[in-house]
């Protein structure tokens, strides 16, 4: 039961670390929007002056963003291809730790298993 609850924690923590990194990924991606909407203003204006030295500033802001672009969703990808290996390992960590847990104690596991069933059954049938 104490592992459990540890997995619990453990798995509580994880999805708390992805929520915050989604979150800050989220932010970062709204500055980016806003810069890119900054750029194509500017880059209106220039254009309606007619001023190629700036055209050729707002080029290079904007393949410096679709840089910055590229590497965060390099960076998005890392971290999701990261969690989503974590979780399969945490996932197949905890299988183990139950089939280990049935194999020392089969009686037990088969009353609790009994048990569940029943009070799953009684409920549902206080539904209907």
């Amino acid at each position: 039961m104490a592992s459990s609850k540890s997995s619990s924690a453990s798995k509580q923590a994880n999805d708390d670390s992805v929520s915050e990194n989604w979150e800050k990924l989220t932010d970062r991606l709204e500055r980016l929007r806003a810069d890119l909407s900054e750029i194509n203003s500017a880059a209106g204006d220039l254009a309606r002056s007619g001023v190629s030295e700036g055209r050729d500033r707002i080029q290079s802001e904007i393949e410096d963003m679709q840089k910055r672009i590229a590497d965060l969703t390099t960076d998005l990808e890392s971290r999701g291809r990261g969690a989503a290996r974590q979780a399969g390992e945490k996932a197949s960590a905890l299988s183990n730790e139950l089939e280990g847990t049935i194999n020392r104690n089969p009686i037990a596991s088969v009353l609790i298993a009994a048990g569940l069933g029943f009070v799953i059954g009684m409920a549902s049938r206080g539904r209907g």
